[in-house]
């Protein structure tokens, strides 16, 4: 990783255990317990980092990342079954690129981003 590259992401969870599910059900992300108040994740690729332990705060309340996927379709599904929530308003961003905001059980405002050929719209 080069200097300046966005290197560690850390959100908030009221909850280790159902945020924990959550994100390894939905993408196969790993788990560390560093503290009783940070639990490191580690995604099978890209950028790690960690949830911070909260009692509460305010939904929306953390930064907007991107989770690449190939398809909406399967996550839209899923993610209520784990507790999180989606309008499922896609959004464009170009002719090849597309995302839909989610949030996970605790209020983490994320994105679902994927690119898409111009010729072959979903």
């Amino acid at each position: 990783m080069e200097l300046h590259s966005i290197s560690r992401i850390t959100l908030r969870s009221t909850d280790f255990s159902r945020t924990e599910r959550f994100y390894h059900e939905l993408f196969g992300w790993k788990f560390h317990r560093h503290s009783d108040t940070y639990l490191g994740f580690e995604p099978p690729s890209g950028i790690d980092g960690g949830f911070q332990r909260r009692d509460t705060f305010t939904q929306g309340d953390s930064y907007l990342i991107y989770i690449l996927v190939d398809e909406f379709e399967s996550y839209l599904l899923r993610i209520p079954e784990l507790g999180g929530s989606s309008t499922g308003e896609i959004e464009a961003v170009s002719e090849s690129s597309q995302y839909v905001r989610v949030f996970d059980p605790d209020g983490n405002r994320l994105a679902l981003w994927r690119n898409i050929s111009p010729a072959y719209p979903r």
